[in-house]
């Protein structure tokens, strides 16, 4: 029963939702005062608009929002699909029944576009508040061992999925270290128990949230094509472009910024401002790494006398690529690194075609020999200002993990992950926390 009325409290939600994005695109158009003049101007016309209603809420339902349970990014992306998606029909229905005219395109399409940012946070917010209150806890039972269950899934309120028992659970988690049999056994009993099972892959580096699998009826299995999304050249080329046309439009407004820090590098020891350093770009072709220096001019003597003091930070070093308490940096120095604004030069590196928005680290030349075998897929893509490792931990991951996120990064590649990178490169510059 708490599950039914849960879905049903997120149903309604969704519908004031769409009121709400009604009445702000219209409040919008008002103020505005300068779109459709001809166009219907009663609010009560387009609240009364059922198809906008049914067509979003239809689509949200296909897309599995009401029946399934989605990890907050991947129901993000099915959500937005549907807002889109829903736009495209109700302006083609609007001109196939002749009736354009009798809506303001204005408030369609900024009703849409606000739906696509209210939806999310409404649904963050209201998930919460309903697992804190019970409705929204869904019992469920691991078979086998997995640590990354743990840590991942029932700690997700968003997910909603509590431990409970084998008996009591509603869903099974079966963990791949079953052997086949026990596997078959296993789902043959929990369906005939009416449980929800879902299978825990054994291979971690691949996303197969988009994965197609074909079915061979005759054979009664399935195969899963899984693939190199951004050593695809259609894809890299669709990034890199993406990535040019952002930094055109970035560069001026970040300007007024970029002065300012360079002002205060130069006003505080009135050294040079920019800092230069030799990183591996795609293919491993070198290319000149530019950042705000965040160093004092004479680093060398002043790192060698503190590691003869501090030994074991030579030890931290070599396990994360950077000091505890580093001497050589400035007091501006040590401010734009905890915001990562000395990462800004790296714009230029992007308008030149060296470096990416979003991408693997720009690992130095010197790091070469301790990536390993993973180097040639790294060195497949150019690298980038931001990517996954740094907003997965950043200065607390070591050099290994930083090697395998930039690895999945490359092999799972969409053009979704690069939005959420980039959103959570804000909230990281945001908290405030250490730059690489």
């Amino acid at each position: 029963m708490k599950a039914f009325c849960s879905r049903l409290i997120l149903l309604l939600a969704d519908g004031i939702s769409i009121v709400i994005a009604i009445l702000l695109a219209f409040g919008l158009r008002q103020w505005c005062d300068c779109f459709e003049r001809s166009a219907p101007n009663d609010l009560i016309h387009y609240l009364q608009f059922g198809l906008m209603y049914g067509v979003v809420l239809v689509l949200l339902y296909v897309e599995g929002i009401y029946t399934k349970r989605y990890d907050f990014w991947q129901e993000q992306e099915r959500t937005i699909k549907a807002v889109f998606l829903s736009g495209i029909i109700v302006f083609a229905v609007l001109a196939m029944t002749k009736n354009s005219d009798s809506y303001s395109r204005f408030i369609i399409i900024m009703t849409f576009v606000v739906l696509a940012i209210l939806l999310p946070l409404q649904k963050y917010f209201i998930k919460r508040i309903l697992f804190t209150l019970g409705y929204w806890k869904h019992p469920a039972h691991l078979l086998g061992e997995d640590p990354f269950f743990e840590k991942h899934v029932y700690t997700n309120p968003y997910l909603g999925y509590i431990y409970s028992s084998r008996d009591l659970a509603k869903t099974l988690f079966v963990s791949s270290s079953h052997a086949k049999e026990q596997i078959e056994t296993i789902l043959h009993q929990a369906l005939l128990s009416r449980q929800e099972v879902i299978f825990i892959p054994a291979i971690k580096n691949f996303d197969f949230s988009d994965a197609q699998i074909i079915h061979i009826f005759n054979a009664r299995a399935n195969l899963i094509i899984v693939e190199n999304n951004l050593i695809n050249r259609f894809n890299r080329s669709l990034k890199y472009s993406l990535d040019y046309f952002l930094s055109i439009i970035l560069f001026p407004l970040l300007l007024l910024l970029i002065g300012f820090i360079a002002w205060k590098i130069k006003r505080e020891d009135g050294g040079t401002v920019f800092f230069k350093q030799e990183r591996l770009g795609q293919n491993g072709k070198p290319f000149e790494c530019y950042k705000f220096r965040s160093m004092r001019e004479n680093s060398d003597v002043l790192l060698k006398t503190y590691l003869q003091e501090h030994p074991e930070e030579v030890h931290y070093y070599n396990a994360y690529h950077k000091y505890i308490s580093d001497p050589r940096i400035t007091k501006i120095g040590s401010i734009i690194r905890k915001t990562s604004l000395d990462e800004l030069p790296q714009i230029i590196n992007v308008l030149k075609g060296e470096m990416s928005l979003i991408g693997p680290r720009p690992y130095m030349t010197s790091e070469k020999e301790k990536i390993g075998e993973s180097i040639n897929m790294i060195l497949a893509v150019k690298p980038g200002i931001t990517g996954l490792w740094q907003v997965s931990g950043r200065s607390d991951v070591d050099f290994a993990s930083r090697v395998d996120m930039d690895v999945w990064y490359v092999r799972n590649w969409s053009i979704w992950s690069d939005v959420i990178i980039l959103i959570k490169t804000v909230q990281v510059v945001l908290r405030h926390k250490g730059s690489y």
